[in-house]
């Protein structure tokens, strides 16, 4: 693939809002994969939606003592309204909120001393977008007040250039602006990994370290997220029922939502009302797209980029019948976009009233192009 082109595909099902909740009891490995009780190391009692088999309500998360690590609250399949993490001496490690799987607004972290960290406010859903409004050392001394002063994100790890040690982030604010030189600091030996120049909150330049060929080179985007989401692999697991296949058989990864359920629950539920949908789920449906789907070089080209909004018509058995273009932008990405969706041959039926029908479901495939 063309190494300027950043492809992002966005599935959203447009829901009838039927849903049939019930709180679900799940354990899980050290990686956060579902797996029986005895080989558990966490568990989550949690509202599931199990029309759509997907989390809709209040999340807990325990360690297998009993003691409570994280509180929150989902709509929908994704994280919406305030977190709780704590640390395991019960002290809260860091607290906020959610909007659609980011962090949004005001978050306040905390060192496992119950001390101030800093106050972070994310002012969008791109991540890179935030600023620190105050930060104090492990002993309460504050130095960043008011969005002007020194700041450092310590033991941070990201797989971006290498995954041997943690890392540190230093830079500084001015008027809640990133300002100056930010570095990035492997922590084992000290050794520059990336560096990005501000001018009050906009990118200058940056440099980053190629570990293969030992020199720097130049980059023209801002790629560290100085505050990762340390969850995310967790999230991303809980979400889509990524199973421990110590315990489970390999061949259960590619049954359908509702056998994987009975399996790990031992209950078998028949759903009343749902959707249509893939029936590997959505995560896999997303996989599938972008590892099939071409981005047009005419679009290229002409710079093209937007939202292919695809209409499938599924009957009863699963079967595609109709695959049809409900709102275009360009002739060729419209095509590319009906193309990938056609390869798609398993799909979930809708239910109604207990009863499988026929239905419509709309896939926005969303092209992006990224310098």
């Amino acid at each position: 693939m063309n190494k300027y082109l950043l492809l992002l595909f966005v599935l959203l099902m447009y829901s009838t809002g039927l849903k049939s909740q019930e709180t679900i009891k799940l354990f899980y490995t050290s990686d956060w994969k579902v797996t029986k009780e005895d080989e558990a190391i966490y568990y989550r009692e949690s509202e599931y939606d199990l029309n759509n088999f997907e989390l809709d309500g209040s999340v807990f998360d325990y360690a297998l003592s009993g003691k409570l690590i994280m509180e929150g609250n989902y709509l929908n399949g994704k994280k919406n309204g305030n977190f709780i993490f704590y640390y395991d001496n019960g002290e809260i490690k860091n607290k906020g909120q959610y909007e659609n799987n980011r962090r949004i607004g005001r978050w306040e972290y905390f060192y496992n001393n119950g001390k101030l960290k800093q106050v972070v406010l994310f002012k969008s859903r791109n991540e890179h977008d935030f600023s620190v409004l105050e930060y104090y050392n492990r002993d309460g001394k504050q130095l960043l007040e008011n969005g002007t002063g020194k700041w450092k994100n310590d033991s941070i790890q990201t797989g971006m250039f290498d995954t041997e040690s943690l890392k540190t982030v230093t830079g500084q604010f001015n008027d809640s602006l990133k300002h100056g030189v930010w570095k990035l600091i492997r922590i084992s030996d000290n050794k520059l990994m990336h560096s990005e120049r501000f001018q009050k909150g906009k990118l200058v330049e940056a440099t980053i370290y190629n570990a293969q060929f030992d020199y720097y080179g130049t980059i023209s985007s801002e790629i560290v997220n100085k505050i990762p989401d340390e969850n995310s692999t967790k999230f991303i697991n809980t979400e889509k029922f990524d199973l421990d296949t110590t315990v489970y058989p390999v061949a259960l990864l590619f049954s359908d939502v509702e056998t994987i359920f009975e399996t790990i629950t031992g209950k078998k539920y028949e759903v009343q009302n749902r959707d249509a949908g893939y029936i590997y789920g959505d995560y896999s449906l997303l996989e599938f797209l972008e590892k099939n789907i071409r981005y047009p070089r005419s679009a290229v080209d002409e710079r093209i980029t937007g939202k292919v909004y695809v209409g499938v018509v599924i009957d009863s058995l699963g079967n595609t019948r109709k695959v049809q273009l409900v709102k275009g932008i360009h002739e060729d990405l419209d095509k590319e976009a009906q193309r990938v969706v056609r390869l798609v041959d398993k799909w979930m039926p809708a239910i109604r009233d207990g009863k499988v029908v026929k239905s419509t479901i709309t896939i926005p495939v969303n092209f992006q192009i990224k310098e």
